[in-house]
């Protein structure tokens, strides 16, 4: 699902106002319908709508849906925070509206004695605003902000910038946003989500012809067909055709990392698996991960023998490995000859960071998991996450290889700078062991998609997915990065059975 920006989502509007055609007014009244059939599905006319509407089109939309909502038999009041005067589709909307005797139209309002059945709908600014909110307007959002009940915002909360970061000062705190037919770069900004809440896109029609030729940097993952059709293997397949991965993790002491990416691949569907252990560890690993073939490494407490990989179709290494110079010279050595699929994470990632020599030596299309710690030692220091994008785009486009920036929606980088953005997970997934998991699973699927970006958005994707179902089953606290591996077989069964 591409992300347009602002300029780009009016252009859509005024094509298919002319192409489909359809009048403004009633492209509004379509738009509107569809927020009314969100809300009555989810919240039955028990409770008492208050919609705040400005008077640009945003306001407009607030409008009809107060009427709607009362045609519904919703008790509403509407609030007009900028006067009665605004654009056209305003202005229309405001004279359907007072021929309804139903639909209180409100000078002010006591915000202090709402409840909980109460539902607060801000239709004020929309995605066009540039400028910090201010005055009455800013008081009646506070107000809003402040008042018991269920906030809703019709396409972005008054106050978030859409394009670019937004003012820290008076924005629209929603528990859903209603956003209409492409998702917005801001919902997937992280110091935004405790405005947006939950988005939902609602289809108004717009032109899908103009929306496939717009040019976006942003896109959101949808599993497809196409995808799904890649984790497959042929009805006569051995397992050498589902791939041959190693995995260098866990150093001494540190076991827990190889055995959660090891378990990941496998239960991925890697064909055979090898770990490179310390000699104290390969008991472990055997115990552990008897499916597992071990690569010796010579040295007794660090991991740092170059060995033969070159039969390997994937090769992970970093989590806890450690620093030991023996360590940074098998990266280096790793980085000139070996010339599978390369996937670097956690202290790999820091040794890149720390000798930035080994950096211009990254194979084309390596892919890397950094958590936004991280990629700051990578790229140096951000005041927000949109510029955290610039970075990562750069970052990408420079080297030639994917970046997994890790977070509440995962951003995706191709070597490009195009970044998918990833709608599964929750917050029960942030716990030590995670991005061990996430390598595992990149390593166990790489070798049928054979693409290093489709790789990692479908194994993050994947990898939320389970952590979503081990919320259901265990809770936000229980669950741990072994729930989530039990999980992927759930996973894969609704991926293999649809």
């Amino acid at each position: 699902m591409k992300i347009l920006n602002v300029q780009q989502i009016q252009e859509a509007d005024q094509y298919t106002i002319k192409n489909e055609p359809i009048a403004s007014i009633d492209l509004m009244e379509r738009a509107s319908q569809q927020v009314v059939n969100w809300i009555s599905k989810h919240f039955s006319n028990k409770h008492e709508v208050i919609v705040l509407a400005g008077s640009g089109n945003n306001g407009g939309d607030g409008l009809a849906i107060a009427r709607l909502l009362s045609n519904q038999n919703y008790q509403v009041s509407v609030i007009l925070v900028m006067g009665e005067s605004g654009s056209e589709d305003f202005e229309h909307n405001l004279k359907r509206l007072k021929s309804l005797k139903e639909v209180k139209i409100l000078n002010d309002y006591d915000f202090s004695n709402s409840t909980d059945k109460n539902i607060f709908i801000d239709a004020v600014f929309g995605s066009g605003l540039s400028r910090p909110i201010e005055g009455e307007i800013a008081d009646y959002i506070q107000k809003a902000n402040d008042a018991k009940g269920i906030k809703i915002a019709v396409d972005i909360p008054s106050g978030i910038f859409a394009d670019e970061p937004s003012p820290d000062e008076t924005i629209f705190r929603s528990n859903f946003t209603l956003s209409f037919q492409v998702p917005k770069l801001a919902f997937m900004i992280a110091e935004n989500q405790k405005f947006i809440g939950k988005f939902e896109i609602l289809d108004i029609g717009l032109s899908n012809g103009f929306i496939n030729n717009c040019i976006s940097d942003y896109s959101i993952f949808e599993l497809t067909n196409e995808i799904k059709s890649r984790l497959k293997v042929d009805s006569t397949a051995h397992k050498g055709n589902r791939g041959r991965a190693t995995i260098i993790a866990g150093g001494h002491a540190k076991m827990g990392a190889a055995i959660l990416a090891s378990k990941g691949a496998l239960h991925s569907g890697i064909g055979l698996l090898s770990v490179q252990s310390c000699p104290h560890c390969i008991e472990i690993i055997q115990i552990q991960i008897p499916e597992a073939l071990i690569l010796k490494d010579e040295n007794e407490y660090v991991l740092g023998s170059f060995l033969d990989y070159d039969n390997q179709d994937v090769l992970v290494f970093g989590p806890a490995v450690g620093f030991a110079n023996k360590t940074i010279k098998l990266l280096e050595e790793i980085l000139k000859n070996y010339i599978g699929q390369l996937i670097l994470d956690a202290d790999a990632i820091t040794i890149l960071a720390e000798n930035r020599e080994l950096l211009e030596l990254l194979p084309k299309g390596t892919i890397l998991t950094p958590h936004p710690g991280e990629f700051k030692r990578l790229v140096g220091n951000y005041s927000n996450n949109f510029e955290a994008l610039v970075q990562l785009k750069s970052f990408c486009k420079h080297h030639k290889v994917v970046v997994v920036l890790k977070g509440k929606h995962t951003a995706v980088c191709n070597e490009n700078g195009h970044v998918s953005f990833n709608t599964t997970g929750n917050p029960g997934m942030a716990k030590g062991g995670s991005g061990d998991l996430l390598c595992g699973i990149l390593a166990g699927i790489a070798p049928r998609v054979k693409n290093p970006f489709i790789t990692s958005i479908l194994a993050v994707y994947l990898q939320g997915f389970a952590g979503d179902i081990s919320l259901k089953e265990y809770g936000e606290n229980y669950m741990t990065p072994s729930t989530m591996i039990s999980n992927l077989k759930d996973v894969f069964k609704e991926l293999e059975n649809n």
